[in-house]
């Protein structure tokens, strides 16, 4: 079966995934990319109105994730990023998470989610552009289900079920929408390596190949990293169920922001990823948006029905296993990402973790500096913005507003 003939059928398998699958070569015919990478960056540099910024961050730099708080911004052209990183180099860098509207129209022409049955997914679409090292620390997003196609070059990524025990999440650094790992799987050291061995039988990897297309089911960890220069497209699907999320991340954005308010800007750089150091709500902004959400829960399913007509968010793990069986059946090249034998699992974090080098006295000094939050705040904050702690806060939240209705109405 086409696969181009039927994105109604490849809809119905995306919001109906339990595990991560791949579609191998997958023919999306986006006309920006026919002429390769080099052309896409020559591109990209003569109609964009600035040099763009890159992050950048030294290979060897390990003791814990490789934050974007820790990372430089530099600017350079697209060009002179593929030239750089030609041969080997002692850092990584990354043109991250550019939305389809952030970049020259010329750079995203022809490209179209409605291949896979999610037209409106199109101009939310981001871009990212990776030299070989470029990794994304381990988290797992809050909203939707994950769409990932491989232009150029290759990717790998592992995963892990939203029921796994093993992994730590925090709240720090904050980023809206995204529940990072405290763990460090660029390079870890011996208690984490011992930790993260638990994850066997848990742990599934794939290398993305040019033309491979990715689907992360909604709150599956992920960690990925670049292994060579590559360029990759990617759409969160908005579903109807995400609305209890919103909830829950406007608490934690409440919690978050509470902190920081009287806090040193130090604390600020440290608690708030960069990409949201400037953007604090007020107070009463945010109440707002937590009313018309709470709102929107308690009338759920109205909600529902309008999400429908308007097909801008989407019904979740609606089939059964058998109609679901039968959806993927009807697809050529389409493979389940495999578990990781616990040989190679551990094999994986044995080279991982030499990367690991301890930092030296004065390295560490800079650190005690910077890092001016003391254990107990991020205890506390952690321990508040904690996945479980906030879904009951929601729950309390809600029932106590659905009386204080019902009694002045």
């Amino acid at each position: 079966m086409d696969q181009q003939l039927y994105p109604l059928n490849l809809r119905e398998l995306i919001l109906n995934t339990r595990k991560p699958i791949v579609l191998k070569n997958f023919k999306h015919q986006w006309t920006c990319f026919e002429n390769g990478l080099d052309k896409w960056c020559e591109l990209y540099d003569a109609h964009s109105p600035e040099t763009p910024e890159f992050e950048r961050i030294a290979l060897g730099e390990s003791s814990e994730p490789q934050w974007e708080r820790k990372r430089q911004q530099i600017r350079i052209s697209a060009t002179e990023f593929l030239h750089d990183h030609s041969s080997e180099r002692n850092y990584w860098s990354g043109l991250n998470y550019k939305r389809k509207n952030d970049i020259p129209e010329e750079c995203s022409k022809g490209v179209d989610f409605g291949c896979f049955g999610f037209p409106h997914a199109t101009d939310d679409c981001t871009f990212w552009l990776s030299s070989k090292g470029a990794n994304t620390p381990c988290h797992y997003d809050t909203y939707g289900c994950n769409i990932v196609v491989q232009v150029f070059g290759r990717k790998s990524w592992l995963l892990f079920p939203p029921s796994n025990t093993v992994l730590t999440p925090t709240r720090i650094p904050y980023e809206e929408s995204s529940v990072y790992c405290k763990e460090n799987f660029y390079a870890p050291n011996s208690k984490e390596f011992t930790q993260l061995e638990q994850l066997k039988g848990q742990s599934y990897q794939c290398i993305l190949e040019p033309n491979d297309v990715l689907i992360v089911p909604r709150h599956w960890w992920h960690y990925v990293e670049a292994l060579e220069i590559s360029l990759n497209v990617n759409a969160w699907i908005p579903l109807t169920c995400d609305i209890d999320n919103q909830i829950e991340e406007c608490i934690t954005k409440h919690i978050m922001e509470t902190f920081i308010r009287n806090s040193s800007d130090d604390i600020k750089s440290f608690v708030m990823n960069p990409n949201h150091l400037s953007a604090i709500a007020k107070s009463e902004e945010l109440f707002n948006i937590l009313e018309y959400l709470l709102e929107q829960k308690l009338s759920e399913d109205v909600h529902k029905e309008d999400a429908k007509k308007s097909g801008i968010s989407h019904r979740y793990h609606y089939l059964n296993e058998s109609e679901f069986t039968a959806i993927k059946h009807s697809i050529r090249n389409l493979f389940e990402v495999p578990i990781i034998a616990d040989d190679e699992w551990v094999e994986y974090l044995r080279r991982q973790s030499s990367r690991y080098h301890s930092k030296s006295l004065l390295q560490n000094e800079q650190d005690s500096v910077y890092n001016s939050l003391s254990h107990i705040q991020e205890a506390m904050l952690n321990s508040l913005c904690s996945p479980n702690v906030v879904n009951a806060i929601k729950v309390e939240l809600l029932n106590r507003y659905n009386k204080q209705n019902k009694n002045y109405n």
